[in-house]
């Protein structure tokens, strides 16, 4: 891995679980107090496919092969800084994540214990290419435009997320509500070093200032990796700040484990961070793994 990467958090790994369609969704919201939505977010299937221009072999009618695991793209990004530039930062980062998965990655679609590092590199490395596109887009300004992004790859059974900022990425298991990314701010450090306690870090002022982001600065982002095997029935979340600054812990965990459709959660997700408040502009993306019958 590279020196840049935070090192990799292996969770809960178990036997393979049965194939599932994905029911996705996602919504993003301005808040009750923001003048513009500085938040973007993408859902994303990616497929392997080959499309046939002449051939005397007999295929089907639609002329067209596809691999036979699709991979699906998660990405929540919420944008800092003045005027329109969050906004800028947020929407390019998405972007540039997604063109470079489908156009720049390698496609491993059959990962093994021996390309999984190889992979990981490649998917981390949407963040560099990310931050490198803000950095171009500012020039020499100072405070340069910056955004933060949680991005998920599933390839099922697994999940790989890269992170960096305090957007989060959740999953929802036999109804327990795990948080797998670790927010990328001063006072979650300061907790981390045994300076504060959570409870006092949730109040500090330092709460919402990120230590590691894309752009925002002349530091290279540090991607956090996580890798993850899902199960059939997990539901995974990610939001962004304007979420989770506005619903505790039990209260994400009621909403994810009411059994609705992903749709009809994100949009529980939103209402109920507005009813308390809405500070911030809200972005929720939620998919539910389901098996196949």
């Amino acid at each position: 891995m590279s020196d840049t990467t935070i090192p990799m958090v292996d969770l809960d790994v178990t036997n393979c679980p049965p194939a599932v369609e994905l029911d996705m969704a996602g919504g993003s919201d301005i808040g009750q107090r923001r003048s513009q939505n500085q938040d973007h977010f993408m859902i994303a299937e990616l497929q392997r496919q080959l499309s046939v221009i002449a051939t005397d072999v007999p295929l089907d009618s639609c002329c067209e092969l596809y691999g036979s695991e699709p991979g699906h793209l998660l990405v929540v990004a919420d944008g800092m800084g003045g005027h329109s530039d969050g906004e800028l930062a947020s929407s390019m980062a998405v972007q540039v994540c997604a063109r470079y998965v489908l156009d720049m990655m390698h496609w491993f679609l059959k990962l093994s214990s021996k390309n999984g590092d190889e992979f990981l590199d490649e998917l981390s490395y949407s963040l560099s290419s990310a931050q490198e596109a803000l950095w171009e887009q500012s020039g020499s300004d100072e405070g340069r435009m910056g955004t933060t992004v949680t991005l998920a790859y599933i390839l099922w059974p697994r999940m790989y997320v890269i992170h960096a900022g305090d957007s989060r990425c959740y999953v929802l298991r036999d109804q327990k509500l795990q948080q797998i990314t670790k927010d990328h701010t001063i006072a979650q450090r300061m907790v981390d070093e045994e300076v504060l306690t959570q409870k006092q870090a949730d109040d500090s002022p330092f709460s919402h200032v990120l230590w590691n982001c894309v752009g925002g600065g002349d530091h290279p982002v540090r991607p956090e990796v996580v890798r993850f095997t899902l199960r059939s029935g997990d539901r995974i979340l990610l939001c962004s700040d304007g979420l989770h600054g506005m619903l505790d812990q039990a209260a994400i965990h009621s909403i994810m484990g009411d059994g609705n459709e992903s749709k009809t959660t994100v949009d529980h997700l939103i209402r109920h961070a507005n009813n308390a408040g809405g500070r911030d502009n809200i972005t929720a993306v939620v998919a539910t793994c389901r098996e196949v019958q």
